[in-house]
């Protein structure tokens, strides 16, 4: 994986040597294996290297193509190495000598943008055509590698993260407040804007084409909701899910140093942990997991239908092979406070879930020592492999398709032991009129308040017309069952962008990927019908029958969820006069307009010594108070910086 960046002079000036060399070394702790730097007549390109795959060594990039003089820049990974060097005519003995980065420049010379659907993986890349002065910029379609711009009169510029291009004389770092306010409120990702004013996003899946002094954007990727396969049986849908999941998995496993899993107890880890070794140990190669777990002797509960341990789950995956080196990660006495600093610092943005990074950075440490490169998750699962199939029962429903729905109606109510009120909710939920479900909703004491579970100012929210924003989102709020499996999946894969993430986890020596985000699977995924995913009350039944005999019953027949770092609470606990002295700190800083701070000390105030497992204590301190301060620690730190 690489971080890169380049600065284009729409005027006459010369360039700066001094601020592509800033840029440059902002950029070296996310590619610490090598780093260079192409400048040519108005233009200048950079990228730093973080050696991940084979091929990496061959990686020379910045690129420059003799005869178009064209540049190429090219931050991911390729997993379809064969097939695309196939189609440009390149034989097998030419592309052991190939990087990706060899493959995408040749690709972009053949077919310009019209080459970003034959590249599958993870990917951002800018192609720079001098002789037309035309530069373009694109993400893959999950946005796995991010990518940001920032255009003036005088130049356009753009990078892996913000954080180099405020290396540019005249680039401010000031808060963007839109997209303060919607991460304060959880709305999804919408739109380019980043945390930064006037520092854009390209969005997953988008192309950027900037041609003189205009710049144009549109999404060459969108997911299908109208493509369905219809396969002539169970056996046929399970053998071409069979395919694509091991597909997904080996094209993961191209790597030059020892591959690592994070295993939880959950189904998704557990399967591609699973599929993964299994692959490895047939060419002869063994697979690190690492689990996060509790301290020992932590006798703490987890909310309802969750479990504090992941332990044993995860011990009884690595049982069943031999090849597995299974490790527990233990995080006791780090609090979430411990690392907020440095963990804004590397994500150049506030960490949605500062209890949730304590383990994951402790995880690609541990990786990392041992000289892993590649860390293999299963984060993007309940969208694809492991969906549930419940919005069938409303798809029923609507097509008043009664008997087939009275069926499974009955069946999940003996499988997963549901009551009839929910299942009747579930299924006319997305019929009822709004005002009516918002009436249910408060009849069954879910009337939160926004301000229950974030720590935005009141007077904040309003200024910013809250309500606008959540219209702009296109997202409903009030968490209305789906009528549409499909389109509500796709609603979620739209709206998400971890590329910041994936970027920040360059930084310990490795690199994130999820077999179950592989663009291949998901579209596979999509258009699989729902009965394929629930049946008989069972739901993810396609892949409770793939992974049926693979994975013990622990994790087949959970009928809990893992709740990550259950103790928290008393890393947390034992930092309270720190957690007091950063509010101080915040409120000096003018942090208070963003932020309501006395509502955060008034939680310090009140610190519970029990009911740590009620939904309540959850969403006042693990979600509101430590959020705030995660939002709170990157406005101090924009702030310091422009003083």
């Amino acid at each position: 994986m690489t971080a890169i960046a380049g600065l284009i002079r729409l005027d006459a000036a010369q360039l700066d040597r001094a601020i592509i060399e800033r840029m440059l070394n902002l950029l070296a702790p996310y590619g610490r294996d090598a780093k260079r730097n192409l400048v040519t007549p108005g233009a200048a390109f950079l990228r730093t290297l973080l050696r991940t795959t084979p091929e990496d060594r061959l990686d020379s990039g910045p690129l420059a193509h003799p005869e178009s003089q064209t540049v190429l820049l090219f931050d991911g990974r390729l997993d379809n190495r064969e097939e695309l060097a196939a189609t440009l005519g390149i034989p097998p003995v030419e592309l052991r000598l190939l990087a990706d980065s060899d493959l995408v420049l040749q690709a972009c010379l053949r077919w310009d943008t019209g080459c970003l659907d034959r590249l599958l993986g993870d990917f951002a890349l800018a192609c720079w055509q001098p002789k037309t002065r035309r530069l373009w910029l694109a993400r893959d379609p999950l946005g796995n590698r991010p990518l940001y711009w920032h255009r003036q009169s005088a130049f356009f510029a753009f990078a892996t993260l913000p954080k180099a291009l405020f290396a540019i004389p005249g680039v401010a770092q000031a808060i963007c407040e839109e997209r303060l306010q919607d991460y304060l409120c959880l709305l999804p990702m919408v739109g380019p804007e980043s945390f930064y004013q006037d520092i854009y996003r390209v969005e997953p899946g988008q192309l950027l084409v900037l041609e003189g002094d205009r710049v144009r954007t549109r999404r060459y990727h969108r997911w299908d909701p109208e493509q369905d396969i219809q396969l002539s049986s169970d056996d046929d849908y399970l053998e071409a899910f069979r395919e694509q999941v091991e597909r997904a998995v080996a094209c993961r496993l191209r790597a030059c140093g020892p591959i690592a899993s994070h295993l939880s107890s959950g189904f998704d880890s557990s399967t591609v942990t699973a599929l993964a070794a299994r692959q490895l140990a047939a060419r002869g190669e063994g697979l690190l997991a690492y689990t996060a777990v509790p301290r020992e002797g932590f006798s703490g509960s987890a909310p309802r239908g969750r479990h504090a341990d992941e332990g044993p789950g995860a011990r009884a995956v690595a049982a069943r092979f031999p090849t597995i080196e299974h490790h527990l990660i233990r995080t006791a006495g780090t609090a979430p406070i411990d690392r907020l600093d440095e963990d804004v610092q590397s994500l150049d943005r506030p960490p949605l879930n500062p209890c949730n990074m304590v383990w994951m950075k402790a995880i690609e440490a541990a990786a990392a020592e041992r000289g892993a490169k590649v860390l293999l998750n299963g984060e993007m699962g309940n969208m694809t492999i492991s969906y549930t199939g419940r919005e069938y029962l409303p798809h029923l429903f609507g097509r008043r398709q009664w008997g087939a729905w009275w069926r499974e109606a009955r069946a999940l109510k003996r499988h997963q032991s549901m009551r009839w009120r929910a299942l009747l909710l579930q299924s006319a939920g997305p019929y009822l009129p709004p005002a009516l479900w918002t009436l249910i909703g408060r009849l069954r004491g879910h009337d939160w308040n926004l301000t229950d579970y974030t720590a935005i100012h009141p007077a904040f929210l309003q200024r910013m017309d809250h309500a606008a924003r959540v219209r702009a989102s296109g997202w409903d709020l009030s968490y209305r069952p789906w009528a549409d499996g499909r389109r509500m999946r796709i609603a979620v894969l739209e709206r998400l962008d971890n590329g910041d993430y994936q970027a920040a986890a360059n930084a310990a020596g490795l690199e994130r990927r999820d077999p179950t985000a592989d663009r291949r699977l998901i579209e596979f995924c999509l258009a699989v019908p729902d009965r394929q995913y629930l049946r008989n009350g069972q739901t993810r039944w396609l892949l409770h029958r793939l992974m049926d005999g693979v994975l013990p019953p622990e994790i087949l027949h959970a009928r809990t969820k893992g709740y990550q770092a259950a103790d928290w609470f008393e890393s947390a606990g034992a930092s309270l006069p720190r957690m007091r002295e950063e509010l101080g700190r915040l409120r000096d800083k003018g942090v208070g307009r963003y932020l309501d701070l006395d509502s955060l000390l008034r939680s310090l105030d009140d610190w519970p010594e029990t009911g740590w497992e009620q939904s309540r204590q959850e969403q006042r301190y693990r979600l509101k108070l430590l959020r705030g301060l995660s939002v709170g620690t990157f406005i101090r730190q924009v702030e310091s910086d422009n003083r």
